[in-house]
C-alpha cells in the first residue's frame, strides 16, 4: 500500500519555468538568455502568468447516443509534477479545470516526471478532483519512470479510477459510453487494445498517452481517442513549419479525423527535461461531444 501525505514534500526544491509565446514582443533578446540558461540548467521564471490556456474544441459524431448529447469532457495531459511543476501551477491548473464544469475528467499520461517524490506533488495538487461522471487517467511513459505502481497510486490517491489496460462503463439514461485506457506504448508489459471491446458500448472513448497508437485504437474500434506526450512540440516555430514533435509522430497537436474514427491530442500542462515551451503553450483541453455528421470544430 502506497501512503501518500497531503502537504507538498517538506525541503523540495522546485524550479519554474520559461512560457515563451513565439510572438514574444522581444524574441532576439529573450533567445539569447534562453539559450544560456537551458545549457546551465538555471531557475525560470514564468513569462506569462494566465498560463494554462484553454483549448476548447467540439467533435459532432453520428454514433453519440442522445443521452450524451453536450457531455464536456476535460483532459489533462502531462502534468509532469515534478522540478520543474511548482504547487502553485498545479493549483492554477486544478481550479481551471473546476472553473469549466465538465462532465468528465481525464489525465492521459506523464502525471508523473520521474521521481517518487513527484506523485507526492500531484497528489496534493488534484486530491479530491471530481466531475459527475467520473475522472479516469491512464499512465504515461514517465509514469513508469518513478514505477507503474506508484503510477496507478497516485491516480487512486487523487480519486481517478485508473485505466491501465481496463474499461469503466458508463451509464445515461440507457445508454453506454465506454472509458477505457490502455498503458503507455513503451510500457514492460505493452498496451492491450482489444479492451475497448470488453463491454457492449454505443460509444467508445479511449485514453492512450502517445498518439502513434490510434491507428491500433482505430482498428480496435474506439471512436475517439484522447492523447498527450507530444507537448504540442514544445519548442516550436509555427511560422517555419518547424515542430520538434514531427521527429517521432505526425500528430503533434489538436484535432484529427479518419472516417468516422477521431482524435484529440493535447499539448499538455507540464514540460520535460529541457524548462522551456516556445511557440506551444501549455493547455488544458475542454472537448464537447455533439450528436451528428462527423466533424471537428
Amino acid at each position: 500500500m502506497v501512503h501518500f501525505d497531503l502537504p507538498p514534500p517538506a525541503g523540495l526544491t522546485v524550479k519554474t519555468v520559461a512560457y515563451l509565446p513565439h510572438r514574444s514582443p522581444s524574441v532576439r533578446g529573450r533567445l539569447a538568455t534562453v539559450g544560456s540558461a537551458v545549457l546551465a540548467r538555471s531557475v525560470w521564471r514564468c513569462e506569462e502568468e494566465d498560463y494554462p490556456l484553454v483549448r476548447w474544441a467540439t467533435l459532432s459524431h453520428p454514433l453519440l447516443p442522445e443521452p450524451f448529447e453536450g457531455i464536456r469532457i476535460a483532459q489533462i495531459a502531462d502534468v509532469h509534477a515534478g522540478a520543474f511543476m511548482p504547487p502553485a501551477r498545479l493549483a492554477r491548473v486544478r481550479a481551471l479545470v473546476e472553473t469549466l464544469n465538465p462532465d468528465l475528467v481525464v489525465f492521459t499520461g506523464d502525471q508523473l516526471d520521474r521521481r517518487a517524490v513527484d506523485a507526492e506533488l500531484f497528489v496534493h495538487g488534484f486530491a479530491g478532483l471530481a466531475a459527475p461522471l467520473g475522472v479516469f487517467g491512464v499512465l504515461g511513459n514517465h509514469d513508469h519512470l518513478a514505477s507503474r505502481e506508484l503510477g496507478i497510486a497516485a491516480l487512486d490517491a487523487v480519486g481517478a479510477t485508473p485505466l491501465v489496460n481496463a474499461c469503466a462503463p458508463v451509464e445515461r439514461g440507457g445508454a453506454c459510453l465506454l472509458v477505457a485506457g490502455v498503458d503507455d506504448l513503451e510500457s514492460p508489459k505493452g498496451p492491450n487494445f482489444p479492451i475497448v471491446q470488453r463491454y457492449r458500448a454505443d460509444f467508445r472513448l479511449l485514453l492512450c498517452h502517445q498518439p502513434r497508437g490510434w491507428a491500433r485504437a482505430r482498428r480496435a474500434g474506439a471512436e475517439l481517442t484522447l492523447s498527450g506526450h507530444t507537448h504540442g512540440g514544445q519548442i516550436a516555430f509555427p511560422s517555419q513549419g518547424v515542430n520538434l514533435a514531427r521527429l517521432t509522430t505526425r500528430y503533434v497537436a489538436g484535432p484529427y479525423g479518419d472516417g468516422h474514427h477521431a482524435l484529440f491530442v493535447s499539448r499538455g500542462v507540464g514540460v520535460g527535461a529541457v524548462p522551456l515551451r516556445w511557440g506551444s503553450p501549455p493547455e488544458v483541453d475542454l472537448i464537447t461531444l455533439r450528436r451528428g455528421p462527423f466533424h471537428w470544430a
